[in-house]
């Protein structure tokens, strides 16, 4: 009996070792969930930009917060120079590596879109027509607007009422300083009053309205009422300029130098007509090799974090750009300051697609202003600007 007993004993141990045994092993087996104390690593998304100074430092912050918020992802950002995002992105992306999601400007972005580098994008903004536009291709969208800026006319207060339009500011003589010579910023003005470069299938460089353009152009020059310099907020805190075409980002600086200024859509001078061009925007995309099935999710979760207009109005307080986004201009801090002009604006852009030939065609039409400011007949300008367009579009 006792024997029996034993043997009983023994049995009953084993089983209870082969139990917890079993246990042990299902345990280490079993896939850990992600996000709970000892569970699998959270997924790694990383993010290359090419932001500085406080845009960076509140990158860093507000990738944090998103962290902390959804600890299935962990975010690691690496800042690359502009310059040379481009190419460092196809040399990782050779070897299968590089970030999955970049946030760098729209002429970057254009690289990349053109190496194969992004993926069509998921991840849903309400930025502004015209800014959503130059990342289009076809039916898809590569990248989402975040941050950007556009140009504003500048007045001074103590010296002449806001412009009501182009006439009266040429009649009254009061000088302007432009940085530069340059679709960005006088476009608007160019397609306002019936500028083009493309007319259906016609490459229209030297069609007639751009030739009274330029003609104008030279005009305001030899009247010495429109003055090119690489520092025109100078000349306008000296006076020597009492208008004055600059990014909107440059309103506190003009405030910190204590000059009296007002400010103005460049559309007023207009009526109201005409299309601009937006000046420096940041968008956000992800790439076309990291973005698998298993990581649209949470790529998706982080950039539509980083697209909130609450978190672009924070970027917007470091004061290089201004949000992309629709719904920021309709709370308190979009009615502050220029917000409301860069709003009326931004809704005013012109909504050229990425693949749109007018890209191409606005340097030329560039140059062909830089030459005839600098002494060549606008005709002879705008005729090279033709022939050099031709052959691009012969190339494409």
């Amino acid at each position: 009996m006792k024997n029996r007993l034993s043997s009983q004993i023994r049995f009953g141990l084993t089983i209870i070792t082969l139990i917890f045994g079993l246990g042990f092993m299902t345990g280490c087996n079993r896939a850990p969930q992600q996000g709970l104390p000892g569970g699998s690593a959270p997924a790694v998304i990383e993010i290359w930009y090419t932001l500085q100074g406080a845009e960076a430092d509140n990158l860093n912050k507000q990738l944090q917060l998103i962290m902390d918020q959804h600890p299935e992802v962990l975010l690691q950002a690496k800042a690359i120079p502009e310059e040379q995002l481009a190419g460092l992105t196809y040399q990782a992306q050779a070897g299968g590596e590089g970030p999955e999601i970049f946030i760098a400007s729209q002429q970057t972005l254009t690289k990349l879109y053109a190496q194969g580098a992004l993926a069509a994008v998921d991840a849903q903004g309400d930025a502004f027509t015209g800014l959503v536009s130059p990342y289009r291709y076809g039916d898809k969208v590569y990248a989402q607007p975040w941050l950007t800026d556009i140009p504003l006319l500048y007045y001074r207060t103590d010296g002449v009422q806001p412009p009501p339009n182009l006439t009266y500011w040429i009649e009254t003589k009061g000088v302007m300083a432009i940085p530069s010579l340059n679709s960005n910023l006088l476009g608007l003005w160019w397609n306002g009053q019936g500028g083009k470069l493309v007319n259906g299938a016609s490459l229209t460089l030297d069609d007639p309205a751009n030739l009274l353009f330029l003609q104008q152009l030279q005009a305001w020059r030899d009247a010495k009422i429109l003055r090119v310099d690489p520092n025109p907020q100078a000349l306008f805190t000296n006076k020597e300029a009492v208008y004055m075409i600059a990014p909107a980002s440059q309103a506190p600086a003009l405030t910190q130098a204590n000059i009296p200024w007002g400010s103005i859509p460049l559309s007023n001078l207009l009526g109201g007509q005409g299309q601009g061009l937006a000046g420096s925007t940041l968008g956000i995309a992800n790439s076309s090799i990291k973005t698998t099935d298993a990581l649209k999710p949470l790529i998706k979760s982080v950039e539509e974090a980083l697209l909130k207009p609450e978190v672009e109005g924070v970027f917007a307080q470091a004061g290089s750009h201004f949000p992309a986004s629709v719904a920021y201009y309709q709370t308190p801090e979009g009615q502050k300051g220029v917000a409301p002009q860069v709003a009326e604006s931004l809704n005013k852009l012109w909504p050229l697609t990425g693949d749109a030939l007018e890209w191409k065609l606005l340097p030329l039409q560039d140059t062909a202003w830089q030459k005839a400011w600098g002494g060549t007949a606008p005709q002879d300008a705008l005729t090279q600007a033709q022939t050099e367009a031709t052959k691009i579009a012969a190339a494409k």
